[in-house]
């Protein structure tokens, strides 16, 4: 066996999975239903379909990552919990050949999902106005990808390093409610706000709490999407006053959401894949 052999066999084990299908229909259920009832506001067919990305991006920020979770969180954890781990490994693979071959497969499956909600999505949204955002379309497809596969790495990360059920299920939720959820309302830059100014009192630094933020996916998911917006449908993400807002530093601008990306896609694998090696596997 070899990456390609472990790959075929995960792939055909994911497809009989359920709960995932399930959660992927509801998602894209969730995302024909906001291109259909997207309200207009009376302009142009174009810039209505564009809107209409707009509201799906905001779905895609909050949910995706729940599909990438489940899609991802058991891919090593349950073979090791089932033994199947001492049968891929009885084979003459290494550990990097489960591992890369169990995160293409769950890459896979999770960007199939995507397209098929953007797909979906822009059936809808085409039979609605008759024009295509081509690049708005393109554009937030990509970044979206982009966001489902930082967690699923995140999360493959996760299962690569624990060795139950429990555990890679409280990592991964407890990752959600982190990056995403407490983003919604509460934010890094709070604790941060309060550590710097009011604690340790050096004075107000809205860029450091800015950047807090932006540690989060999340927050670079809608920082990326900018990128591909109209200059019409941009947005501001950080909470600054409007003197802050005038001279942005490089690691606040949203060609830098570019970099977070990078850095959920490597660095957690990156530590899981040297947790995994380094467990005991009996």
């Amino acid at each position: 066996m070899s990456i390609d052999s472990v790959l075929s066999k995960d792939l055909t084990s994911v497809r009989r999975s359920g709960a995932l299908w399930g959660v992927a229909v509801c998602l894209t259920m969730l995302a024909t239903m906001v291109a259909y009832v997207n309200i207009g506001r009376g302009a142009p067919p174009l810039r209505e379909a564009q809107d209409a990305y707009g509201l799906l991006a905001g779905l895609v920020g909050v949910l995706v990552p729940i599909v990438a979770i489940v899609a991802s969180y058991m891919s090593i954890t349950g073979e090791r919990a089932s033994g199947g781990i001492k049968f891929l490994l009885a084979f003459p693979n290494t550990r990097r050949d489960v591992f890369a071959g169990k995160l293409l497969s769950r890459l896979a499956v999770v960007g199939v999902i995507v397209l098929f909600m953007f797909v979906a999505a822009t059936a809808i949204t085409v039979a609605k106005y008759g024009v295509l955002p081509v690049g708005v379309a393109v554009g937030v497809f990509a970044v979206s990808l982009v966001y489902a596969w930082a967690f699923v790495a995140l999360s493959v990360a996760f299962s690569s390093a624990t060795a139950s059920r429990s555990q890679a299920i409280a990592a991964a939720v407890g990752s959600y409610f982190l990056l995403v959820i407490l983003n919604l309302t509460f934010r890094f830059s709070q604790v941060v706000r309060l550590v710097y100014d009011t604690i340790l009192g050096l004075g107000e630094n809205p860029h450091l709490y800015a950047a807090a933020d932006y540690v989060s996916p999340y927050i670079a998911y809608q920082k990326a999407a900018n990128l591909v917006y109209p200059a019409a449908m941009e947005r501001q993400v950080f909470r600054l006053p409007e003197e802050a807002r005038e001279t942005l530093p490089v690691y606040l601008t949203d060609e830098f959401s570019l970099v977070v990306f990078a850095a959920w896609l490597v660095v957690p694998l990156a530590l899981g894949y040297l947790r995994f090696q380094r467990s005991d596997l009996q």
